[in-house]
């Protein structure tokens, strides 16, 4: 056995860990018992859950082989570039400008996309996320440039 399956083993890992710090965390809150819910019951419960999927997954990986890990640094970059030029535009260009260009940098990772669908998929996401976040929740979020 060359290489592990290093990529299920580090999901699972992560999956694990993200549930066992949910499960920690929640410990803040009330528990209560079954017929009385308190709030942690539901966090903790999940994160529980979550951390034994996570080993479900790790512990089989460590067992077998699987490809090498290779790192596509272009598409790293591309796409923590993207969650950047958001954060640093959103309050500038509004939430439409700023998603569609987050987006498009995002979608450059793609070599197959053309700009037709690159600027399709842009637009579809900063309408859905003006949805959600603009009009189904009523967050205080400059839409446009000029937007207060």
């Amino acid at each position: 056995m060359k290489h592990k399956d290093i990529q299920d083993v580090l999901g699972g890992l992560g999956l694990a860990a993200l549930g066992v710090f949910a499960a920690v965390y929640a410990q803040r809150y009330e528990f209560g018992d079954l017929n009385r819910m308190g709030a942690g019951y539901f966090p903790v419960t999940l994160g529980a859950l979550l951390a034994v999927l996570g080993l479900m997954i790790a512990v089989p990986a460590f067992f077998r082989s699987g490809p090498a890990i290779k790192v596509q640094w272009k598409t790293f970059a591309l796409v923590m570039a993207s969650i950047v030029a958001f954060a640093l535009t959103l309050k500038v260009l509004g939430l439409i400008v700023a998603t569609m260009l987050s987006v498009v940098l995002a979608t450059l990772a793609d070599n197959n996309t053309r700009w037709k669908g690159r600027l399709m998929i842009a637009v579809g996401v900063a309408a859905i996320t003006y949805l959600v976040f603009g009009l189904g929740l009523s967050m205080i979020l400059p839409i446009w440039p000029w937007s207060p």
